[in-house]
């Protein structure tokens, strides 16, 4: 379940969740029920009872979360009006120009936020939680944001971006697609770690900057 007071100023996000979850259904938990009332916007999901993914080198939930990402790639948000944040938006105050953001846009449902607490291991599957950030995008841009989570628990920029490759939509993105994202990366968790002490935003931008000098080296 989760919840937050009706006037708050990130309650967007709670319809972000409602309106990914018949499109995510079967890789995520399913949304039972959404109500705003008495002040409050609440969500209640079916229960999994798992645990946080593993990311370190050599975990089999590897290759569970790569299954994952082969069953989201198949998933476009249908035209229309929605809660959503297109990434092009999101993301277009970390790059040189407005018009690079353009490179991340697409119509696929991305998640965004691939931190190991939102992936549930249960019963040798894994279930994908919390679409707080769902947004239409490139299909790419998922598994660019995966491998700094790969890289950030002790993977080379190589590793992660062999494990990323293994999706059809990394495999074939533009490089100098990626090479914009990886300084945007860099641009907005540099701006996060200034903005908290907290030592997984220190980790972030320090992986962040990692992944962007190896994109420059690489010819």
């Amino acid at each position: 379940m989760k919840g937050l007071p009706s006037g708050h100023r990130l309650v967007i996000t709670q319809a972000r969740e409602a309106a990914a979850a018949p499109l995510a259904k079967g890789i995520s938990p399913e949304l039972l029920w959404h109500f705003d009332e008495a002040g409050w916007n609440v969500l209640g999901f079916e229960h999994v009872h798992g645990r946080a993914a593993d990311y370190s080198p050599g975990s089999p939930d590897i290759s569970l979360v790569t299954g994952l990402m082969h069953a989201l790639a198949a998933i476009e948000i249908p035209p229309g009006p929605g809660p959503w944040k297109p990434i092009e938006t999101r993301l277009r105050t970390y790059v040189d120009d407005p018009a690079d953001a353009l490179a991340f846009a697409g119509r696929a449902l991305t998640h965004t936020d691939w931190m190991p607490d939102n992936i549930l291991v249960s019963h040798g599957r894994a279930w994908l939680v919390d679409w707080a950030w769902a947004t239409p995008g490139a299909g790419w841009t998922d598994p660019a944001f995966w491998l700094l989570r790969l890289m950030a628990r002790g993977h080379t920029a190589g590793q992660a971006e062999a494990f990323a490759a293994r999706l059809p939509a990394y495999a074939a993105a533009d490089p100098a697609h990626i090479d914009i994202f990886a300084r945007a990366n860099v641009r907005m968790w540099n701006e996060i770690e200034q903005n908290s002490n907290s030592p997984w935003a220190m980790t972030m931008a320090r992986t962040a900057r990692s992944w962007a000098r190896r994109r420059q080296a690489t010819p």
